[in-house]
């Protein structure tokens, strides 16, 4: 079995990246955990020292984050993982940034390590089929496949497979009532064969889960997601259209892991074209075209002071909460993973 940081560098290597920016990991497995206060404060203590930034979720069933770090940092942690038995498989998706995408480090416990609203949901026990990236494009040339992306709208506005089905939610609590809507469906329509993709094969395992449990019998889903499908797949025999979404500060990354063209409104979320950017409803920090028609009048008051407290803490020199002084885009960290 290939070590987490022979992975690591394996993938670095292919990219030819500089030794003095950025490695991102985005890692989960759906494992058994108990005394997730001691885990979660050996895992703070372990990043704080390695300087790595990012998010680590700990739920009783497993773990899920995207961490930044030096490479000698995350060469540090990723040994230490692998050390911990419970860790072995642990799903790893490496990429590279030039500047630190993320503003803080923090480990928090959680009920699910992704959230579904679905506790009877158990991954650990039963999934969908995994698929490897190679294998991927076969499978859903068959026309038995539904394609289900399982992300949500903001995500797949920039970027999804050729064919899949967009379900249109805005958080993942909210796929669960397609999921049914569809195992509804009368026996002439229910597709034979379903596969499933997301970011980095959290989202799209869980779901597999579910889709099992409502009775759909052949369901798949994309082992590692579309980051490990960038990494794996040369872009002359993608399937992939667009960039991929990623929740930290790139906003988005390109077929090559290398960060995207988008920007992000800070008050909507939503990832921004470079016409959007020249949209007269974009106001830096305030609005963008996705969520100007609706802004209520308190909120845009709210982010107008807001922009102006960061551009005043700017011009001192200091650091402002709202934004990333790293970052040369107009918006701060993306938001959290669901």
């Amino acid at each position: 079995m290939t070590s987490f940081t022979a992975e690591m560098n394996a993938m670095l290597d292919c990219l030819g990246t500089a030794n003095d920016g950025f490695v991102v990991a985005a890692l989960y497995k759906f494992v058994s955990l108990d005394d997730i206060d001691g885990l979660r404060q050996i895992l703070q203590q372990l990043c704080d020292k390695n300087q790595i930034l990012g998010t680590i979720l700990l739920a009783e069933e497993g773990i899920n984050g995207t961490i930044a770090a030096p490479r000698d940092g995350m060469t540090r942690f990723l040994n230490w993982l692998e050390a911990d038995g419970r860790f072995d498989e642990l799903s790893l998706k490496f990429s590279f940034s030039p500047d630190q995408p993320f503003l803080r480090m923090k480990v928090r416990p959680k009920r699910e390590i992704v959230t579904m609203g679905c506790p009877e949901v158990n991954p650990a026990k039963r999934t969908g089929t995994y698929v490897d990236p190679k294998d991927w494009n076969g499978l859903i040339a068959d026309p038995d496949v539904l394609l289900v992306d399982t992300r949500n709208s903001y995500e797949t506005a920039i970027g999804m497979f050729a064919g899949a089905v967009d379900p249109m939610t805005t958080n993942f609590r909210e796929f669960p009532e397609w999921a049914h809507s569809l195992a509804n469906q009368p026996a002439d329509r229910r597709p034979k064969k379903i596969a499933m993709y997301c970011t980095g094969g959290i989202r799209c395992e869980k779901a597999s889960a579910l889709m099992q449990d409502i009775g759909f019998d052949e369901v798949y889903h994309l082992k590692g997601g579309i980051l490990k499908y960038l990494e794996d797949v040369p872009a002359a025999n993608s399937q992939w259209q667009g960039e991929c979404f990623v929740f930290d500060g790139r906003v988005a990354v390109d077929h090559d892991l290398q960060p995207g063209s988008y920007d992000m409104c800070h008050a909507c979320r939503m990832p921004l074209s470079a016409d959007d950017l020249a949209h007269p409803d974009f106001e830096n920090g305030i609005s963008c075209p996705h969520c100007k028609p609706d802004l209520d009048p308190d909120r845009a008051a709210r982010f107008a002071e807001r922009q102006k407290q960061m551009r005043l803490a700017a011009e001192r020199g200091e650091a402002h909460l709202g934004i990333d002084p790293r970052r040369k885009k107009t918006s701060p960290s993306a938001p959290q993973s669901d």
